[in-house]
């Protein structure tokens, strides 16, 4: 049986791996071949897709840092929890929301809420109408 919150921490703990053949290494681990994300912005998909999509973001934060705030709900192959990251770009956190699904012990599909996403000027954001 699968250890939801482990592999929770350990998927945002690969967003915040600044080296780009660690963070490789890591997300090999943690999602599947084809792994596909979701994010206000586009979606990505493969490991080498989210690997590079994750270095850009480090380079726009100046670095990325992350923690659950509150419960982990989970059932099925599912998960979904709330999440804080600090950044320099403005004065409060930035809060979001994440929802997985898993393939055996490891992450396939991330979905990704986050609040106030425009106002973070994310580099290829370009504006959904859904």
């Amino acid at each position: 049986m699968r250890d939801v919150h482990k592999l929770v921490e350990a998927h945002l703990h690969a967003w915040t791996v600044s080296d780009a053949t660690e963070r490789a290494a890591e997300i090999a681990r943690i999602y599947t071949t084809d792994v596909t994300v979701v994010e206000p912005d586009g979606v990505v998909r493969g490991r080498d897709a989210l690997n590079a999509r994750i270095g850009s973001l480090q380079q726009h934060f100046s670095g990325l840092e992350f923690s659950v705030n509150g419960e982990i709900h989970h059932h099925n192959d599912y998960a979904m929890y709330e999440w804080r990251q600090p950044t320099a770009i403005r004065s409060e956190d930035v809060i979001g929301w994440d929802v997985l699904h898993f393939e055996g012990d490891r992450i396939d599909r991330a979905v990704m809420f986050i609040s106030g996403f425009d106002a973070l000027g994310v580099p290829g954001h370009a504006k959904q109408t859904d």
